[in-house]
């Protein structure tokens, strides 16, 4: 979508293959989110056709991103929340008859992959009721997860912008594969997307496991992803900010309510993503909360993605810069 005036081109079936193994890699338990790979898919087979249907280089690219949202709606069976993330994300601008024509694209690939893929929840949780009185721990989350969230996201875009490519991958990834799976001997629930991790978070778990296991999966689909592997970061997120709610619970010494949980992961999502709306509905769409959910995780979204903007303007160089010349001078 970036190359709009060169026009690269990809060689299809080398991006197919691609693709592809990024699933393999997933299912065998690689730490990071199945999701790039069915949006990488779409917009692969979006190229084609709009080059078929003699369209213009600006409606190619709107196919392209109408491709990329079909399949992370696919995936997930989030149709609506799919239509949200083009927008948000891909950087397109919208419009009625653009938020239709991809939200037409969502719902038939929804439908169509809805056949083989169950539409239930991802994530088995308790019953809910959400009340205002939970309204004061918002603060303390986003004082406590935002920062966590934001360095997370900085990291992993640094490390995707400069993993390895070359021949080193022939070594380095299979040495970090190895070094997950002496992880996963002791705690498995960091093999793959994120979803067992989570889940075994909503069951309850002692706060030295969450801790572990946040930092732990922080580390490894960063390692991952800087060894060569391709993947999202969206399911990753997901369940790094139900283990920070966790954290800070027991840290206040409160019980991991579900609702908790699922605010942090509203928050960490909003800030990976900078998508306060997709990060909403994917939380209700992986949950299969009700829409009384809606007004306390969209408006936790929204401060969660203020502050993260906030953060983005603060001077973090120029600080770094100074700290390390006094040290030299002391």
């Amino acid at each position: 979508m970036k190359d709009e005036t060169s026009q690269y081109k990809l060689h299809f079936l080398k991006q197919l293959f691609h693709s592809i193994w990024q699933i393999i890699a997933v299912g065998g338990g690689a730490p990071i989110g199945k999701e790039a790979a069915p949006r990488e898919i779409g917009a692969l087979f979006a190229g084609p056709i709009g080059k078929i249907c003699i369209l213009s280089m600006k409606d190619r690219i709107f196919l392209l991103a109408c491709g990329a949202g079909a399949g992370l709606s696919a995936v997930y069976q989030v149709p609506l929340t799919s239509a949200f993330f083009v927008f948000e994300t891909l950087g397109i601008t919208l419009s009625i008859k653009r938020f239709v024509l991809v939200g037409l694209t969502t719902y038939v690939s929804t439908y169509i992959a809805g056949l083989v893929i169950s539409d239930h929840a991802l994530y088995q949780l308790p019953a809910i009721t959400w009340s205002l009185k939970e309204v004061w721990i918002v603060p303390l989350l986003l004082l406590f997860l935002t920062p966590l969230a934001w360095l997370f996201g900085r990291l992993s875009k640094k490390v995707s912008s400069n993993k390895i490519k070359d021949q080193r991958i022939l070594l380095t990834l299979p040495s970090v594969f190895l070094f997950l799976v002496g992880l996963a001997s002791y705690f498995p629930h960091l093999l793959g997307n994120g979803r067992m991790m989570a889940q075994e978070i909503i069951n309850g778990s002692d706060g030295k496991t969450v801790l572990l296991m946040f930092f732990l999966k922080a580390v490894v689909v960063l390692i991952i992803l800087w060894a060569g592997a391709y993947g999202g970061t969206l399911t990753p997120s997901f369940a790094l900010g139900m283990a920070g709610a966790a954290l800070l619970a027991m840290i206040l010494g409160l019980d991991s309510q579900s609702s908790i949980l699922l605010l942090g992961s509203v928050c960490f999502l909003s800030v990976t993503l900078r998508a306060p709306w997709s990060a909403t509905g994917l939380v209700i769409g992986f949950t299969g909360l009700g829409l009384d959910s809606l007004p306390y995780l969209l408006v936790t979204a929204f401060l969660a993605y203020g502050f993260a903007k906030v953060l983005d303007r603060f001077p973090w160089a120029s600080i770094l810069c100074k700290m390390s010349k006094n040290k030299v001078v002391r």
